[in-house]
């Protein structure tokens, strides 16, 4: 009996660790997002009132370099008061990061760096580019794993309806 009560605690437990790791439109999001290049802490609570698009991104990834620019120009189209997009660098080592870091200095999009992958899980990342709407009211209103025309079509619907 003591066998089967333990099996059914450990499969009650892994289930509900696993269902913390998916993300559903209208939850609220984990509110640590890494820190920007001075250090400071990048929290979701700070932006309230803005949009905030969190993209999970790697330097080895070809679509995730290509989407960063975009997602700046949508920043200064928009404007920093109303929108804030935060990268995330997914699991590379901080030399990696830094070296990534130093080619998109000209970027004005704040950059973080997620090296063990420890804030990509809350977020039930698995693949880059993974990408995240925070609405408002810091509820997720859209994500999108991959990029192409037809992510940023359904990027602009998205933040047509927030703004």
């Amino acid at each position: 009996m003591l066998k089967k009560v333990i099996f059914f605690l450990f499969i009650f437990i892994s289930v509900n660790v696993n269902a913390g790791n998916e993300l559903r439109i209208g939850d609220i999001p984990p509110n640590y997002l890494g820190r920007d290049s001075t250090g400071n802490k990048i929290n979701l609570e700070d932006n309230k009132g803005k949009v905030v698009v969190v993209s999970f991104w790697a330097s080895w990834c070809s679509p995730c370099l290509r989407e960063l620019p975009i997602l700046e120009n949508i920043q200064n189209k928009i404007g920093i008061d109303k929108i804030n997009v935060v990268a995330i660098n997914f699991k590379e080592d901080r030399k990696q990061y830094r070296k990534i870091k130093a080619k998109l200095s000209d970027l004005k999009l704040t950059l973080t760096h997620d090296k063990r992958g420890v804030i990509g899980k809350k977020y039930g990342v698995k693949a880059v580019p993974h990408l995240f709407i925070i609405d408002k009211e810091g509820k997720l209103a859209f994500q999108n794993i991959g990029y192409g025309d037809s992510s940023i079509d359904k990027l602009v619907q998205v933040l047509n309806k927030q703004f």
